[in-house]
């Protein structure tokens, strides 16, 4: 198995859920990509922190590369294409740009590379530049080696933080691969499970 796609979602995103495992299924199969790419989720009500969620998913997954995708975000229509193809050469992580959406108006821009030092705003024109972290494609053991921590809130940074030593290599695909989808409508603090709704 070359790459685990690794979604961590909770009861009652159904909807949300649905639709991106719908287009990341058509996306394999375009690909023929069936026996080299699985989907794995954890879904809860929230019992679990979104920090332990990611480590289970990380832990359980098969494949020798691992892409974590939140369950309410969305990706560019041939992203299993450009990954499979970046992923030849064997790198520890792939890095690519993501498209923001806020309350499907707001546009902006983020920038996730191993050439990176920090999380940092505006800087080589986008708005919010990354370091490799859980939205990035990363080699599977480097990430059971970094390890996430068992939080609510901010856990993707610490992770972060603790895979940049890790990486050597990296493989940049120049487009906008993943989709950052956000609505005000959802209370932060329900939403990462700080409070109940």
């Amino acid at each position: 198995m070359i790459l685990s796609i690794l979604i961590p979602t909770v009861i009652g995103r159904n909807n949300e859920f649905n639709k991106l495992v719908n287009e990341l299924r058509r996306q394999i199969n375009v690909a023929n990509a069936q026996e080299v790419v699985e989907i794995k989720w954890i879904s809860d009500n929230k019992e679990l922190t979104i920090g332990e969620k990611r480590e289970k998913l990380y832990l359980e997954a098969s494949g020798e590369y691992s892409w974590q995708i939140d369950d309410d975000d969305s990706i560019h229509f041939k992203s299993i294409e450009f990954i499979l193809e970046a992923l030849e050469s064997k790198p520890d992580c792939v890095g690519f740009k993501e498209l923001c959406i806020f309350d499907g108006k707001k546009v902006m821009s983020s920038n996730f590379s191993n050439k990176y030092n920090k999380w940092e705003p505006n800087k080589d024109g986008f708005d919010h530049v990354r370091t490799i972290f859980t939205k990035s494609v990363v080699k599977t053991e480097l990430a059971r080696k970094a390890g996430v921590p068992h939080i609510r809130f901010n856990e993707d940074e610490q992770f972060a933080i603790n895979l940049k030593p890790l990486l050597q290599t990296e493989v940049y695909i120049d487009e906008f691969i993943y989709h950052y989808i956000y609505s005000s409508k959802e209370n932060s603090n329900i939403k990462y499970g700080i409070e109940n709704g």
